[in-house]
């Protein structure tokens, strides 16, 4: 017989892969409380029991995403300066996979969950991510160790989520939400490198640049040819 934790927690796993589904039917986070209980088949109460509010459901399920996110970062083989930008690189392809449900789950705990769901973000386990990796790097003796760990990451986690939030409102592109966030990483992480890794930073920050540099050179295409198209 289950005990009431795992009782606790199979309603929990229920309810979120119930607004997983309702989201990816929809892309969007519309839905009822009603009808999330009515699909996780429990009753209407406990979601709010176990969440508190539909935004803290988004919320939760980016921890889930998060979590896994961060296994699969873990496999990579890269050293712990590498690792900072392979994690952009695969938020992007996460993002990717489902572009509609993402912006969905982003917008509703952006646009909807009010500050304390917004500030959420920059917290939990998205934060203790980017602490580990630059814990990694100070502890490899890429970043100087002088550097404070907990305002590095603080740092590195604004960058990327001020940029994915750009993404789900539709401003930018993953591509360029992906190269705008390597370019503010690289300028921070240049800054607090020890000299031996400066250049390798330089690079990615040029690298970097540059592609921002061709994607406004293409939107300005694409916007000229349509201003011409629709004349």
């Amino acid at each position: 017989m289950a005990t009431r934790e795992e009782a606790k927690e199979n309603r929990r796993n229920r309810i979120l892969t119930a607004a997983r589904e309702l989201i990816g039917e929809t892309e969007k986070t519309r839905f009822s409380m009603r009808v999330l209980a009515e699909r996780s088949g429990v009753s209407l109460v406990t979601p709010y029991n176990l969440f508190g509010s539909k935004q803290a459901i988004m919320g939760a399920l980016l921890d889930e995403d998060i979590r896994q996110f961060g296994a699969q970062l873990a496999r990579s083989r890269r050293d712990a300066l590498d690792m900072l930008f392979r994690a952009v690189t695969l938020g992007q392809s996460y993002f990717g996979r489902d572009q509609g449900y993402y912006r969905a789950v982003l917008s509703a705990v952006y646009s909807e969950g009010g500050s304390e769901e917004y500030r959420s973000m920059f917290r939990g386990p998205r934060l203790a991510l980017w602490r580990n990796l630059v814990q990694a790097a100070i502890d490899k003796r890429f970043l100087r160790s002088d550097v404070d760990c907990n305002v590095l990451a603080g740092n590195l986690s604004a960058i990327y989520f001020a940029n994915i939030l750009a993404w789900a409102a539709g401003e930018i592109s993953l591509q360029e939400m992906e190269q705008r966030t390597c370019y503010g990483f690289a300028m921070s992480l240049f800054a607090t490198a020890r000299s031996k890794y400066t250049a390798r930073l330089r690079e990615q920050i040029c690298t970097a640049q540059n592609s921002l540099v061709r994607i406004r050179k293409e939107r300005i295409r694409h916007d000229e040819s349509t201003a011409v198209a629709g004349a």
